[in-house]
């Protein structure tokens, strides 16, 4: 076949010519090769995971962790350099001002039981306990009050293994009970006043052997069973502004 008796090749039209794609560059102004840019893989952007619920009673398990951790008694503050004559009464509505309180206890010369100007505040939650430390050189009449996380101490930690021991059970032909958390001025009078649905044999106080005073617990001894638990029914219930232990007493002296 002659050349000239062949079709002519189609020309490609202007219009319908390809464009010519710029390279990219990178950041530095560099042209990327083609391998680089099929390799690059694309990036999206990190969604956030959801916030997680957090209760109230989970938080305050971590504060009561934190302050073990760093050496304190959770939800317990001490309170020094306060007045002698000052009350138990007039320091729970001090410390109540910042949240419900738990437990006070004041510390007392031995030889003549009189209050030494130190108090223990044990709050509901550790949260309130470190907002009463803004109590700190509050001036009570003439003495600026000292109020600091109280310390974790060997006796402490000896307490707080037994606040974890249960009641001991009742032994066979028990009558009397264990009747602890007592305040230093409880008299028999009160007691009895306090059990005055039970029918009270006897109460034996716990004394000191030096100064002669309470030890802030008793045993009583009921007449019968039936006075027996119902006293022990009345375990916390608040006598003097404490709530009073009562239990079964290890030994039977009735």
């Amino acid at each position: 076949m002659a050349a000239e008796d062949q079709a002519p090749r189609t020309k490609p039209r202007p219009d319908k010519a390809k464009k010519r794609k710029k390279p990219k560059k990178d950041k530095w102004g560099q042209p990327l090769s083609a391998a680089t840019v099929e390799e690059e893989p694309s990036v999206e952007p990190e969604q956030e995971a959801p916030a997680e619920d957090v209760t109230p009673a989970a938080v305050a398990e971590e504060d009561a962790a934190a302050a073990v951790a760093e050496g304190y008694e959770p939800c317990k503050v001490v309170a020094s350099g306060l007045p002698y004559t000052t009350t138990e009464a007039d320091i729970r509505k001090l410390f109540e001002f910042y949240g419900p309180l738990r437990s006070v206890q004041l510390s007392r010369f031995p030889d003549s039981g009189n209050f030494r100007g130190l108090a223990f505040v044990c709050f509901e939650s550790d949260e309130d306990a470190v907002k009463s430390l803004e109590l700190d050189g509050f001036k009570i009449g003439n003495r600026y009050t000292r109020v600091e996380r109280c310390r974790v101490t060997a006796s402490s930690n000896k307490k707080r293994k037994a606040e974890f021991q249960t009641d001991p059970e009742k032994s066979v032909g028990c009558l009397s009970a264990y009747v602890g958390n007592l305040s230093w001025n409880v008299t028999e009078k009160d007691l009895r006043a306090f059990f005055k649905s039970s029918k009270i044999a006897s109460i034996r106080f716990a004394v000191d052997k030096i100064t002669g005073g309470s030890r802030g617990f008793c045993h009583v001894d009921f007449e019968d069973d039936e006075s027996l638990e119902k006293a022990v029914a009345m375990n916390q219930s608040e006598l003097q502004g404490r709530p009073v232990k009562v239990a079964y007493s290890v030994s039977n002296r009735g």
